[in-house]
């Protein structure tokens, strides 16, 4: 039974002994080559981000985008993402021994999440109440 090894060092012999450069068939990644100097090198394809998409909310929402600390119209699931974390930071059970703490914690997660389910209602219905 060949070791890995073996096996790795057959298929490096059978690759140097063949007239075939090895190195012409492997492309890392496609891009345009460029040149440096007196070399060519190869650019990395370049990336392609989504637009920032953004709707128009109704005035009367733009404050609870605030209190996730969002611009107003972002999609529902940068929504949800801010709205996970912000809770996850004022949670009432993460708040210290202090009753004064842990009050403040629960009015700061009640508004998180009145102002969550008002965003997520707009985006699932299109109304507001």
């Amino acid at each position: 039974m060949d070791s890995y090894f073996d096996r790795l060092g057959n298929l490096i012999r059978d690759r140097l002994n063949s007239d075939e450069d090895p190195f012409d068939t492997w492309d890392p990644h496609a891009g345009k080559p460029r040149r440096a100097g007196n070399e060519r090198e190869r650019t990395p394809p370049p990336r392609h981000t989504a637009p920032e998409r953004r709707v128009r909310v109704p005035d009367e929402l733009v404050e609870d985008f605030r209190v996730l600390g969002l611009p107003p119209g972002v999609t529902l699931a940068e929504c949800k993402a801010a709205w996970k974390g912000m809770l996850k930071r004022y949670h009432p059970d993460t708040a210290s021994g202090d009753p004064a703490a842990q009050a403040r914690h629960t009015q700061v997660s009640t508004r998180l999440n009145d102002a969550y389910a008002r965003i997520s209602r707009w985006y699932r219905t299109g109304s507001i109440d």
